[in-house]
């Protein structure tokens, strides 16, 4: 057994070669009948003991020799065990000593209460912490911490809470929980990741596991729901907002403000923070999504690791792989060598020399792989974008496979710290098949953790000394100290100038920013002009957080020359309430070029301005490009957007996505005047550019929307639009198959006779696919319950793609479903011809009557999903053949395009389909007869029920706090407004329906499965 410990010692280009020798070894053996191939036995009764070895671990000097690091940097020893033991988060006092949160009772021992704080010091000044004290011990799962005043606030699912050192002895003696109601569903989605941010307040990430808190110590203690979204702590009030958000583990940063996260396997993404706004001015625009993945390899990137694959993730992908144990397949059956683990984003600033001259650097950890990626970030408009910069190799490796950082912080030195939890396993226990876990002890390296220092060697031995501590500071240094090279010191100055209250203390500060006019205007220009843009930033948020930011002061940070200085200006003005008083400074700036996150900064600090000078201001900005600057300035125009649209800035070609955005707004308007406004806006459009018009209408919800629309025209203009379009439609009609689809979408805006009359002359053998298609959809659109009677009648009559268009059409309504059950009992539908995917939606329905109606009807498919398998795989054989390939795309089309995208067929609604070649037939066989195996949440089926009894099913793609994103089968997305939604239930169930063998043969699924193999490679 030895040799197989020595080989998972090895480097890991040593480790690949031997594994290849192995496998070769092995497979020669099997061929002569010696040995059978690994896992050719695998079931759930098997000792796999044997193959899963018990790695030792390394001492902090052999730790320290397993590292590569790229030329130029250098790693030394902060702490290791006893003096820490499982570090998890960290933080750096106004004292620079070290505050460590040990989370020992990781992962299944949350009732224990084995976590602790240790407070660490280093007493001869030479780089290394060499006494502890425990601050705090008995916690049970602590995942987070920063100082505040003379304590730390830790969050300890479910709370946080304010421990205190009052008597200077190193231990806290006092315990303040400020919020409680953090869930404890998920051990590796926990709240955490506690940051002081440029706006001076303490931000954290709920996680996946999300919140119901209260809020003790505050004033108003409300209670604050947090699902996919983060907060932001005030710790002077001892109060909490939320803020957009959905990270899962670690959360940093930029100088300016910027928030990046990352979560699990999608290792880099970026979250603009609009919450508290859009709670405020909700107006039925849809919003694009306030997160984005930047990393411009992908989610789940490639990563280059020393590390020999750990036994058991081998083992655990091979279990996977043949179905003997439950759980998602990633990397196209690759055990590592991909982000698997991602954890402790953190963005060190350009000058920090952590990455390429000129840009900032984002450092992400990968816990799995044993290392920490560094990425080139750029900016790409209100979202960056991020390059890896390292070909083929990371910036720090290690060949421990004990080697676990799990999160990345600055000190007071400008270094990348490491918390290196040294774990012989991290991993969910539930991802953890019974027959691997037993083996394993998720408990070992309990009693070890080191932390680590990171550093440019050239850097190192030139960064300015610091000769005092911060807490030594005074007022007017700390104020210097915002200008200072390393990035820790600038933010704990801020925090510092905070937490003394400075404004009534600190001479320099009245001298800076608070004084005679003439003072302040010279001194504060020379900070935002000529200081460092970043101390203008960070001294601009401290007199706010102070209350002396008045509008003097804003006027001169309004003519900021750098952007970012000038966007926090904007936004300070709409958080000191002071916009109205620069609203000539705002209309200025708004009617210059300028930056994607000025625009959007102005548009939101428009929406506070009078009516006259926010119409100014918004109309000057029509010439933004970026979808979300867009969105919000429909958003903050609210009733005044007819007038937007007489903006001279608005280019006919762009008319129509414009209406597209203030149409859903208008529909709902209710006063006189603004109606009145609306009509003469609609009038004018449709006599100068109809079609945009039209078609903006078109993709309103509902017709009914449209129809109010057009109703606020008088009876005259009314009638000769409608007659006009009536005329273009019939010319369309008179000329299939060339007529163009879009005039049949129009259809629905005509009467529901109108409609029924046309579309019987358009719903025939002779008319293109994509007219009839058009046509039905617009039928539903216009009235799916007086449609219903029209399209089923016709329904023996339509090839099986336009039954499925109808059927999914009228299913998007619940009073029509009465409708449906009632043709399948009468056999004008017949069962042979639901497709599973509309099955199950009909089996899924929210009424438990119909629910069981058509459970009988349809007579569900069978569970029995293993005996449906082996008839399959008993016929099972790949075909290469070109005819047989070209037949499996038709498949493929015609079943699975609805949900997934292969090269360029198809859509991307479920998981994609990337590397299929390394997947087995019979594992591809399973996937697809058997789709609830194993559930990725992420692509669970939720069915959503709006007030106006429309019902949408797919997955939800994203969630905000005013509205989610549904991406159903067939690609489209709808984007619902929360106040909207009835009822939203989660199936528990794929997306990918079960019975699919109802529509696919034996030989049917031989040609399928050869495409998908064949066309993956």
């Amino acid at each position: 057994m030895g040799w197989i410990v020595n080989i998972c010692r090895l480097n890991f280009r040593q480790h690949t070669l031997a594994c290849a020798v192995l496998s070769w070894i092995v497979g020669t053996l099997a061929s002569q009948g010696f040995v059978q191939s690994a896992g050719a036995q695998d079931t759930v009764d098997k000792d796999y003991a044997g193959e899963l070895p018990r790695i030792p671990p390394r001492s902090v000097a052999e730790a320290q020799q397993s590292f590569s690091l790229l030329p130029g940097f250098e790693i030394e020893l902060v702490a290791a065990e006893p003096l820490v033991t499982d570090p998890v988060a960290f933080a750096f006092d106004a004292h620079e000593n070290l505050f460590v949160v040990e989370m020992r009772d990781y992962s299944e021992q949350e009732s224990e209460r084995l976590g602790s704080v240790a407070l660490l010091r280093d007493t001869d000044g030479d780089g290394q912490m060499d006494q502890r004290t425990t601050f705090v011990e008995g916690l049970s799962w602590p995942t987070a911490i920063w100082n505040w005043r003379d304590g730390v606030l830790v969050a300890e699912p479910p709370k946080i809470t304010w421990y205190r050192d009052t008597d200077g002895d190193g231990q806290s003696d006092q315990a303040e929980v400020w919020f409680d109601g953090f869930q404890r569903s998920n051990v590796q989605g926990l709240v955490n990741s506690l940051r002081w941010g440029v706006d001076g307040f303490i931000h954290g990430a709920t996680s996946s596991s999300g919140a119901d808190l209260t809020q003790p110590q505050a004033a108003n203690n409300t209670s604050l729901a947090l699902r996919g979204r983060d907060f932001a702590i005030d710790p002077l009030s001892k109060s909490m907002q939320p803020e957009s958000g959905g990270g899962q583990h670690g959360m940093s940063f930029n100088r300016w403000g910027d928030k990046f996260v990352t979560s699990n396997s999608d290792h880099l993404q970026q979250i603009i923070d609009l919450d508290g706004w859009l709670a405020q001015h909700s107006g039925g625009v849809a919003i694009p999504s306030l997160r984005r993945s930047i990393a411009e390899d992908g989610p789940q990137a490639e990563v280059y690791r020393t590390s020999p694959v750990e036994p058991w993730r081998i083992v655990r992908t091979r279990l996977r792989m043949s179905g003997v144990a439950p759980g998602v397949v990633e990397g196209g059956g690759r055990a590592a060598g991909y982000f698997t683990g991602a954890t402790g984003t953190w963005i060190m600033d350009a000058e920090a020399g952590f990455g390429l001259p000129g840009f900032d650097t984002a450092l992400v950890c990968d816990v799995g792989s044993n290392l920490v990626h560094r990425k080139q970030l750029r900016s790409n408009g209100l979202f960056m974008t991020a390059n890896r910069i390292d070909v083929e190799t990371e910036l720090l490796r290690s060949d421990d496979t004990w080697f676990r950082p799990v999160q990345l912080g600055d000190g007071p030195d400008g270094a990348l710290y490491i918390a290196d939890m040294y774990r012989e396993v991290i991993e969910h226990p539930k991802s953890l098949p019974p027959m691997i876990k037993q083996h394993l002890d998720l408990t070992s390296g309990r009693d070890r953790g080191r932390i680590w220092r990171l550093k440019p060697t050239v850097l190192a031995a030139t960064q300015p000394a610091t000769a005092k501590v911060p807490a030594d500071c005074s007022d007017a240094e700390l104020i210097v100290r915002l200008t200072h090279p390393i990035a820790w010191q600038r933010r704990l100055a801020s925090q510092l100038l905070v937490e003394r209250d400075a404004k009534s203390q600190s001479t320099a500060l009245q001298s800076t920013a608070l004084q005679s006019t003439a003072l302040r205007d010279t001194a504060l220009r020379d900070v935002v002009n000529q200081g460092p843009p970043e101390a203008a930033v960070l001294a601009l948020h401290v007199l706010f957080r102070l209350g002396q930011l008045d509008q003097a002061t804003v006027r001169v940070a309004l003519q900021a020359t750098n952007p970012h200085v000038q966007a926090h200006a904007i936004a300070l003005c709409r958080q000191a309430k002071l916009q109205q008083e620069t609203a000539a400074e705002l209309k200025q700036i708004a009617a210059r070029p300028s930056t994607h996150r000025v625009q959007l900064e102005l548009a939101l600090t428009a929406a506070e301005l009078t009516s006259a000078d926010r119409l100014d201001v918004l109309q000057k900005l029509m010439v933004a490009k970026d979808p979300l600057v867009r969105a919000i300035i429909v958003t903050a125009a609210g009733a005044a957007t007819p007038e937007l649209m007489a903006s001279e800035l608005v280019s006919a070609a762009e008319r129509q996505s414009w209406l597209q955005l203030m149409l859903p707004a208008w529909s709902k308007a209710t006063e006189p005047a603004a109606k009145s406004a609306i009509a003469n806006s609609i009038r004018d459009g449709l006599a100068q550019q109809a079609d945009a018009w039209f078609a903006a209408l078109r993709s309103l919800p509902s017709a009914a929307d449209a129809q109010r629309l057009l109703r606020l025209l008088n009876t005259e203009t009314y009638a000769a639009v409608m007659q006009r379009l009536d005329d273009q439609i019939v010319a369309a009609s008179e000329h299939l198959p060339r007529s163009t689809v879009t005039s049949v979408a129009y259809l629905g805006l005509l009467t529901i006779d109108r409609q029924r009359e046309l579309a019987a002359n358009l719903l025939v053998a002779a008319t293109p696919e994509e007219v009839q298609i058009q046509t039905i959809d617009s039928l539903i659109w216009c009235d799916a319950v007086a449609s219903s009677k029209f399209l089923l009648s016709r329904f023996f009559g339509m090839t099986p793609v336009l039954q499925r268009v109808t059927l999914n059409g009228l299913m998007s309504n619940r009073q029509v479903l009465p409708s449906l059950a009632e043709a399948l009992e009468t056999r004008r539908i017949l069962t042979a011809q639901i497709a599973p995917d509309v099955r199950q939606r009909l089996l899924d329905t929210h009424d438990a009557a119909l629910k069981q109606r058509f459970a009988k009807i349809l007579q569900a498919v069978s569970a029995d999903r293993v005996s449906i398998i082996e008839q399959y795989a008993d016929k099972l054989e790949l075909r290469d053949q070109t005819n047989e390939i070209e037949a499996g795309q038709a498949i493929f089309a015609r079943v699975c395009a609805q949900c997934h995208r292969l090269n360029d067929l198809g859509n991307d609604v479920g998981p994609p389909l990337k590397q299929l070649a390394d997947k087995s037939p019979q594992q591809l066989l399973e996937i697809i007869l058997d789709p609830n195996r194993e559930v990725d949440p992420k692509y669970a089926s939720y069915t959503v029920l709006l007030r106006d009894d429309r019902v949408f099913a797919g997955i939800i793609s994203e969630e905000a706090a005013s509205q989610i994103v549904l991406a159903e089968a067939g690609g489209k997305r709808h984007t619902i407004a929360r106040s909207d939604i009835a009822q939203l239930r989660s199936t528990g169930v794929s997306l990918m329906p079960v019975g699919l063998e109802q529509q696919v043969t034996p030989e049917q699924m031989n040609q399928l499965i050869s495409y998908l193999k064949k066309t993956s490679k």
